[in-house]
């Protein structure tokens, strides 16, 4: 038997803002269904402005995306109507090198230097992805802003290229190419990453084709003013102060939207920062991390995350000072039965302020934060630490898991370091983790690890792998 609704009910439903969109009445005693609309009313300017607005912007606009994403698109937009008009100048100052317009030039010659150009700048492409492509996402930041750095050199020797002698001319115009082929490369990856970091509601499809909207749009007004500019401009003293004025303003716009950017993800230098600023006692939330983050200059301490074993035990023969291979190994041992429950196996050099961290297996990106975290540890507390060593004051019951008759010159003091800072890193390293995750940190994005990283499993000699205890 059909169960009719009460007497009167409503239903209203919502966009995908969340905001009502219509509400529906049904009355059972018609059986009558009333739809009536939800919105009120709005001038006619303000609808208008909204809907144009919607095709450049994603659904559900400002909700759907992070709070950087606004002032990141509006100084994107700057630099883009920008470089159109200086890409245009820089265009106008390869066709004339190419002889375009002059009785002179030759069909042959222009073709042969297209090809030159084009293959210059494909295997640039091809070289450059397989040397840099994996530091992109850990340096987003410094790679959008080399993309556009690159870009400008690419329009100066363009613009220089018309007074050159022939040969001059193929080597600069060639050069410009392999430029833009490193701007395609790093502005394509940073812009992919940044769009992931944008998308607040999983709509990183649409905000990329909505992003293709406004380059469009800026692209298409961007050449309208620039063929002003390019049929009014003429010399070289009237291009040049035309166009160094743009590609000023191309560089500020693109160090303003990249500085913009509140990246909740972990990098070397973020991390630097952020377990520094926690150590002390700061609140380190994405605001103060983000403003003191540089961008062409990373202040990292000397880490290496996820090095090999061959790296990591020339490390430590190189720093213990004059051991030999048989007693780095013993040393090597017992750094296994310190790490033994954890993912990852420390070494730091007291001299140099300098570490390399030795991730297994099973490491995660949360253990690239907590290894990187002891490895402050380890520089913040290694003077305080070496002077009780030294005065015999330390006599934690944890170090006697390390031989003494073992360790003796220039290991004893790391050694005893790195097991006291373990130590303390374990007990507070769950109430670091939960703050920073309060503070908007995501450490599942951590990537401390540079290049494509190493991994090692621990046998036992007969090929089984031995368990963490």
């Amino acid at each position: 038997m059909a169960v009719k609704p009460k007497k009167r009910l409503e239903i209203t439903e919502l966009n995908t803002e969340g905001l009502p969109e219509a509400i529906y009445t049904l009355e059972s005693n018609t059986d009558n269904v009333e739809k009536r609309s939800a919105k009120t009313s709005a001038p006619a300017a303000t609808s208008l402005l909204r809907r144009c607005t919607n095709a450049f912007l994603p659904v559900g606009y400002p909700s759907t995306v992070t709070p950087d994403y606004t002032p990141y698109q509006v100084y994107d937009s700057a630099q883009a109507f920008a470089s159109t008009i200086a890409g245009l100048l820089a265009s106008r100052a390869v066709f004339v090198g190419m002889g375009v317009g002059s009785e002179d030039a030759s069909l042959v010659t222009t073709m042969l230097l297209y090809i030159a150009q084009e293959t210059i700048g494909r295997v640039a492409t091809i070289l450059f992805a397989h040397q840099f492509s994996q530091r992109i996402a850990a340096e987003v930041k410094f790679y959008r802003f080399f993309a556009d750095i690159v870009n400008d050199v690419a329009f100066v020797l363009d613009c220089m290229s018309p007074g050159m002698p022939i040969i001059g001319r193929v080597l600069t115009l060639c050069v410009s190419n392999a430029c833009r082929a490193m701007c395609g490369v790093a502005a394509g990856s940073s812009k992919a990453i940044l769009s992931a970091h944008f998308a607040k509601a999983d709509n990183i499809g649409e905000l990329n084709a909505k992003d293709g909207s406004q380059e469009t749009m800026l692209s298409l007004l961007g050449m309208w003013v620039g063929s002003l500019v390019v049929s009014k401009v003429h010399g070289t003293v009237a291009t040049w102060s035309c166009l160094i004025p743009l590609l000023a303003l191309h560089l500020w716009a693109n160090w303003k939207a990249v500085k913009s950017v509140r990246l909740n993800s972990l990098n070397t230098e973020r991390a630097h920062i952020l377990f520094c600023g926690v150590l002390e006692g700061k609140t380190m939330g994405l605001d103060n991390v983000n403003q003191e983050e540089s961008i062409l200059r990373p202040s990292a301490p000397a880490v290496r995350m996820g090095v090999s074993f061959e790296k990591f035990f020339s490390f430590m023969h190189d720093t213990v000072g004059g051991q030999s291979e048989s007693h780095v190994y013993e040393y090597f041992g017992h750094l296994l039965e310190m790490f033994a429950r954890e993912d990852y196996l420390l070494w730091f050099d007291m001299r140099s302020n300098r570490g390399m961290v030795l991730l297994k297996a099973s490491a995660t990106s949360e253990t690239q934060a907590k290894s990187f975290c002891h490895m402050i540890r380890c520089r913040h507390q290694r003077g305080s630490l070496t002077e009780s060593i030294r005065k015999g004051l330390t006599k934690q019951e944890n170090f006697n898991a390390i031989s003494q008759s073992a360790i003796d010159g220039a290991a004893e003091i790391p050694c005893q370091v790195i097991v006291a800072t373990l130590q303390q890193n374990n007990q507070e390293w769950s109430e670091i983790c939960d703050q920073a995750q309060d503070l908007g940190w995501n450490l599942d994005l951590t990537n401390l690890v540079q290049g494509q990283g190493c991994r090692i499993q621990v046998g036992d000699g007969a090929g089984n792998n031995k368990k963490d205890r």
